[in-house]
């Protein structure tokens, strides 16, 4: 998958879906082999890595002005007992966001890592991990308004309800789901479309902060 540009539309995807749904077997065939439990994350951790590669060639993580992170994302600030101020951090599965410094009234506070996209990564996801990822999505979107924050799943197990009201809180940008069951092979249209969206959500950064009347002010991609 390192060998694969991604820029270069759907065959690539194809190629792309082929070795993971061949790697997937095999990792499935290791997994019953040794009996490795579900919750060792041992397939999931293969699928955060998988977003490593689809944005490896991304022109802003490749000139380094954002970088590929897991780890302490900024989800806020507070004050401590003693009146200092202490950086809150959370862990998510991917992460493309800006680290820097960040000082308070002069004095060094600490290093931050700034969200831009955001991805919760599930082998499937039920009513109570959906619960806990509109939590987490809410905690970034909270401290930094303008990130956007996404689930990768390979099997949906949300209710409906939960779905379609999820579609008016703006909690979760979007979700994408890449097999039809856990017997499917994860489908490659499905891969190209999160490939596309979460590059559009990292060329949106780069967009220029102006007001235009008459017209729309919020969602100013629709004026014509």
């Amino acid at each position: 998958m390192l060998e694969i540009d991604f820029s270069k539309g759907t065959n690539s995807f194809v190629t792309a879906t082929e070795i993971i749904n061949d790697y997937l077997r095999k990792l499935d065939s290791f997994s019953d082999k040794y009996k490795i439990n579900a919750h060792s994350k041992f397939r999931s951790s293969f699928l955060e890595e998988i977003s490593s590669y689809l944005f490896k060639d991304n022109k802003y993580i490749k000139n380094e002005n954002l970088g590929i992170f897991n780890k302490g994302i900024y989800t806020g600030m507070k004050i401590d007992s003693n009146m200092n101020i202490r950086i809150i951090k959370k862990d998510v599965d991917f992460c493309i966001g800006k680290k820097c410094k960040i000082k308070v009234n002069d004095a060094y506070v600490g290093e931050i890592i700034i969200p831009v996209v955001a991805v919760e990564v599930k082998t499937y996801l039920d009513g109570t991990m959906f619960g806990e990822v509109q939590h987490s999505s809410k905690q970034i979107k909270n401290s930094t308004p303008n990130a956007k924050t996404y689930v990768l799943m390979e099997t949906n197990d949300v209710g409906i309800d939960k779905i379609i009201a999820a579609r008016y809180d703006n909690v979760i940008n979007e979700m994408f789901v890449l097999r039809y069951d856990k017997k499917a092979d994860i489908v490659p249209d499905v891969l190209e479309d999160y490939y596309k969206e979460i590059t559009s959500s990292i060329e949106s950064i780069d967009a220029k902060d102006t007001v235009t009347v008459p017209g729309r002010l919020i969602n100013i991609e629709k004026n014509s």
